[in-house]
């Protein structure tokens, strides 16, 4: 743990050899105690340190490099020194050293949280450094510190020294076992009443320090809590810290004196209490302003903490003062002091007890009622002047209190979600009040609060959907049929593009498009309630009332009264799943007023482009309305904010309208035109109009409304069917011959992009795939097509890969191209390609070491390998592969520098393994790719090691299921015996660095999940060879605790399943990280210790 404010900068190390001026730490107090004051004046006073510096004094001006001074405070803190010293330094202003001057009261505050900070730490994961013998004398010092600088006269910021020596006592509490910390601390409550506060901090950090899981027992063992998580939910714990609560607010306002008092007149109980004239509980008339704010703060902090993390009995908190104080709170004005942290404990009471459990039920019933107070109108007779009469809630909304309404949003939000059980069960209960109320809550103007209710709303959907049986779900949704009509109104609504879009930053613009699919899918849960139509016909209504509205305006308003309109397009294009392609009420009205839409406004214009898209099957199915779009969606293409709706629309369209023709093509000839007249005039292409991605989406459109054409009409003859080939690829080509020739030059994104083009020719121009008797034979079909693009422009790519050996992006694309024209085609057809795609792999490769080279490779072993004839091809590229790295890869930081070859190549090589094993497990290469990953499971690379790993698991497993299947034939009795071999040569590394990971000396990223982790080797190799494997397995763990260690290989032993070694490899890496954390910097510490 670094000292406060203060950065530690990996780069700046600096051991004790590069700077033998700084001392080493000292186990003797006295001598380490002014070391550590001249650190801290050198981190928290910098300027001061190094102007005075000494001549004489080698130790101070060791300590005038800041750096130095963090780093030699950071390894002091895992001393057992550090217990000594931090004490003295929370004992007096000099720590118990008169050879310096008092500190300033800052220096003073930093100096003692630094210690207390420490001393937390070490009560977290050092209590093992002292003898058992010295904890009891640490409880008391540590009490005294605490009791000591909690009661004297501080300024506030005092405060974090007080809560981080409270946050010290309670782990240590946790660490004793100390089920009587809480009676033994509310007795200094007796005599010192001003303790309170503190006091309250200090319960508040043990449940806390009991969830962190920053404990590391001294037993190492985490089954130890156990008992001290019972104390806490019992009376000796939950009761207690209740009582001190219920005794602050006592002491602080005379709360409970007025609530018995009034409840007594009435002759009632306080359990009994019931609520006033006007709706609201009758505890206490609003004197809060004279409540100490502080106590009451504290009060709530500790009541969240316990409520969070404790699972105290419901009962307790049903029968406390605690809970009306609270709800009572609530009708403050919400700038008092608290009041967000009452929020906070009423949502955290309802989230802990929901209405799942039915031992909840007493406190559900005592909290309901108090919330619907705070929401619900109040009775007419309170009325008597404007404002009166109204809810807390609804008065925070008249007066636009936003914190206010914020904090009931939460409350009533909460609220519905955590009784969700009670508003869809059988009993009636008025719950569609509660419903009213969250509805009301998304009803405010403010996206922000009215979006807290997002997430009742998507469960209260999923709720209504799951009810059994059919007919009372159907009851339940026509029950809220109407809360959820109006709750479409409200959210469409909501929207809107607030006034001003135009004018934010396009981050902005981001967050707000954030914001409104979050509303907007809503909307489409709720179709799944109310039925697609009738969703579409709540929202198209309003959007011809908004359109005659707006046009019944003056012109020159017309086009800044723009956003309601956007906001029910935007609307409707979210429900285009559930809305038929027959539907004739409200698409006819849409689509016919798109092409009239003003195109002076690009946000409005890009919605409507999401909803053309959207409605792409509609369209095909009314065709008609075609004819004016197609020109406004190409008119978008060159409008930056609409491209992209544009394109995608177009795509859509294309795919699903085959009324369009040639169209679409005579669009995209017209953008390849446009480009070229660009590139003519001396540009490179990159500063186009359209970029290449919203290119690529109307190509993509193009090739699937070409490919419609041909599949329906089957009498196209050949010289049309060619005409349309050609119309694409020969634009594409002639460019690729350009960028090609020796003497063009070109940069790598232009050549990147014509590769993309000619990718998406590949996956989306969808000829028929064999000739049949209603198909002439020389129409060439798609396997044919593919294969002959592909060899006419294969010189071409190859020349381009050898103008840009090293540029990953254009390798990436090429290798992409190949990938998708082997599958597209078919890896029979393709067979002629693929050994010059070998080739081209190994040259690339060898000359760029781009990973996308061996992500190919493993494509083709995937389409190829299982075919015998091919196994042998398959294991030469291989090995011509691994030649390349082994010779390039010869050191760690090779291996560090290049975790992306590391990756796609072990990945590789479980191809290999998986699909074509014999060539490889038969040659001298298997052993070699063992060593590599040796190395390779050392790197501190999550993707990496999991390639690493899913070779390793791959090549254990054939071994074993090798052996499995008893060899039947002698090609598999000579590879398991090779494979037996290998593994007994080079095994030993391999489960060394296992070993090293569940340690958690080496990387651990893959423990026991996917195809290739530490558990799964591990698992497959004790099946193998359980005694080699127990052999090579326990030297490496000497240093693990005994206890789990045990355990551990008591599963290998046993041979447990695979889930159960899962878990033992679970709990043995846990351990050892507890057992890790006590042992960091008592073993090797940076400066040495003398």
């Amino acid at each position: 743990m670094a000292s406060m404010n203060t950065t530690v900068n990996p780069s700046s190390a600096y051991h004790q050899q590069a700077c033998p001026e700084l001392p080493p730490h000292s186990s003797d107090p006295a001598i380490e105690l002014p070391r550590v004051l001249l650190a801290l004046q050198t981190v928290y006073a910098p300027s001061l340190s190094s102007s005075t510096p000494n001549p004489t004094d080698a130790v101070a001006n060791a300590f005038s490099r800041r750096d130095l001074s963090d780093r030699y405070l950071t390894s002091f803190q895992r001393l057992p020194v550090a217990w000594i010293v931090c004490d003295q330094l929370l004992l007096s202003p000099q720590g118990g050293d008169s050879s310096h001057p008092p500190p300033d009261a800052t220096s003073l505050q930093q100096r003692q949280f630094f210690a207390a900070q420490t001393l937390h730490s070490k009560c977290q994961s050092d209590v093992h450094q002292l003898p058992p013998e010295l904890l009891g004398s640490l409880r008391d010092s540590l009490s005294a510190h605490f009791t000591r600088h909690a009661s004297e006269n501080r300024p506030s910021s005092s405060r974090p020294l007080v809560t981080r020596l409270g946050m010290a006592l309670a782990a240590l509490a946790v660490q004793l076992n100390w089920t009587g910390v809480f009676q033994d601390v509310s007795q200094l409550l007796v005599a010192r009443p001003e303790l309170t506060c503190a006091v309250l901090e200090l319960f508040r950090s043990v449940p806390e320090e009991v969830g962190s899981g920053r404990l590391v027992l001294a037993s190492g063992e985490e089954d130890d809590l156990t008992g001290f998580r019972n104390v806490l939910r019992s009376e000796r714990g939950a009761g207690v810290v209740l009582a001190l609560c219920e005794e602050a607010v006592r002491r602080s306002c005379g709360y409970r004196q007025q609530m018995e008092k009034q409840h007594d007149q009435r002759g009632e109980t306080v359990q009994g209490a019931d609520v006033n004239a006007s709706g609201y509980p009758n505890f206490i008339t609003p004197t809060h302003h004279h409540q100490d704010v502080a106590t009451t703060e504290a009060v709530l902090s500790c009541l969240q903490s316990w409520i969070r993390i404790v699972d105290m009995p419901p009962s307790l908190l049903q029968h406390s003062i605690l809970l009306p104080w609270i709800f009572d709170y609530l009708l403050t004005d919400s700038a008092n002091g608290g009041y967000e942290m009452a929020v906070d404990v009423v949502v955290e009471v309802m989230r802990s007890y929901t209405s799942e459990r039915e031992e909840n039920s007493g406190l559900i019933s005592a909290i309901v009622p108090k919330v619907m107070s705070l929401g619900g109108m109040a009775a007419a007779n309170s009325s008597g002047g404007e404002g009166r009469g109204l809810s807390p809630f609804e008065k925070a909304i008249r007066e636009e209190d936003e914190d206010g309404m914020r904090g009931y949003c939460r409350i009533f939000t909460e609220m519905g979600e955590a009784y969700l059980s009670l508003i869809l069960s059988h009993q009636e209960l008025n719950q569609e009040v509660l419903v009213e109320l969250v509805l009301r809550c998304a009803s405010i103007p403010d996206k922000e609060i009215a979006g807290i209710t997002l997430h009742f709303w998507y469960k209260f959907v999923m709720g209504l959907e799951d009810l059994e049986p059919y007919e009372y779900r159907q009851i339940k949704i026509d029950t809220f049929a109407p809360q959820l009509v109006r709750l479409l109104a409200v959210f469409t609504n909501l929207l809107r593009f607030p006034v001003g879009v135009e004018d934010l930053s396009p981050d902005r613009v981001d967050d707000i498009e954030g914001i409104r699919l979050y509303f907007a899918d809503t909307l489409e849960d709720c179709c799944r309630l109310l039925g697609g139509e009738a969703v579409l016909q709540t929202v198209g209504g309003p959007l011809q009332e908004e359109c005659r509205r707006v046009s019944s305006l003056p012109a020159h308003q017309q086009l800044s009264e723009w956003h309601g309109i956007e906001a029910y397009f935007y609307a409707i294009q979210a429900l285009s799943m559930y809305v038929p392609s027959d539907e004739n009420r409200v698409m006819p009205f849409v689509m016919g007023l798109i092409p009239q839409l003003p195109p002076e406004v690009p946000l409005l214009r890009a919605t409507a482009c999401q909803a053309v898209g959207r409605y792409a099957s509609w369209l095909g199915n009314h065709p008609s309305y075609l004819q004016p779009l197609l020109p406004y969606l190409a008119q978008g293409l060159s409008i930056p904010r609409c491209a992209t709706a544009s394109a995608v629309a177009i795509r859509e369209i294309s795919e699903r309208c085959s009324s369009l023709d040639d169209a679409v093509m005579q669009l995209y000839d017209g953008i390849v035109t446009a480009r070229e007249q660009h590139r003519a005039a001396g540009s490179t292409g990159d500063d186009f109009i359209l970029d290449i991605k919203n290119e690529l989406a109307v190509l993509e459109g193009v090739c699937k409304a070409v490919s419609n054409k041909l599949r329906h009409h089957a009498a196209l003859n050949n010289e049309v069917i060619n005409g349309y080939i050609n119309r694409l690829v020969q634009p594409i080509i002639a460019n690729l011959k350009v960028l090609a020739s020796p003497g063009y030059s070109s940069s790598p994104k232009q050549s990147s992009s014509e590769i993309c083009r000619l990718t998406v020719l590949v996956q989306h121009l969808n000829l028929p795939r064999t000739t049949s008797h209603q198909q002439p034979s020389n129409i060439l079909n798609r396997s044919d097509f593919i294969l002959s693009l592909m060899r006419e422009t294969w010189p071409m790519l190859d020349a381009i890969s050898q103008k840009h050996p090293r540029d990953f992006v254009l390798s990436e694309k090429l290798c992409r191209l190949h990938k998708h024209a082997i599958r597209e085609c078919g890896p029979a057809v393709y067979t002629p390609m693929l050994e010059p795609l070998i080739q081209q792999i190994v040259t690339n490769f060898s000359q760029s070491l781009s990973s996308p080279y061996l992500y190919l490779a493993s494509v083709c072993i995937a389409e190829y390998g299982r075919n015998p004839s091919h196994a042998q091809q398959m294991f030469n590229m291989v090995a011509n592969l691994s030649s390349t790295v082994f010779q390039t890869l010869r050191t760690t930081d090779d291996f560090t520098a290049h975790p992306d070859v590391i990756e796609e190549f072990f990945y590789m090589a479980g191809r290999m393994v998986n699909n074509c094993p014999g060539p490889l497990v038969q040659s001298n290469l298997l052993n070699s790719l063992l060593q590599c990953a040796a190395i390779g499971m050392k790197l501190s690379h999550r993707d990496a090691n999991k390639g690493t790993l899913n070779f390793l698991e791959s090549t254990v497993s054939y071994s074993l299921q090798l052996r499995s299947n008893g060899a039947a034939d002698a090609k598999d009795q000579a590879n398991m015996t090779a494979l037996e071999r290998a593994i007994v040569a080079d095994g030993q590394p391999l489960v060394i660095n296992l070993a090293q990971a569940l340690l958690g000396e080496l990387p651990a990223s893959r423990l026991d999940y996917g195809s290739g982790s530490i558990a799964g080797v591990l698992f497959y190799l004790n099946q193998l060879c359980p005694e080699l494997l127990m052999q090579w397995i326990q030297p490496p763990l000497v240093s693990a605790p005994e206890h789990a260690k045990a355990a551990f290989l008591g599963a290998l032993h046993k041979r447990v399943t695979r889930d159960e070694f899962n878990w033992s490899v679970r709990k043995f890496t846990s351990v050892c990280e507890r057992s890790r954390k006590r042992q960091v910097g008592t073993s090797g510490d940076e400066f040495g210790t003398s």
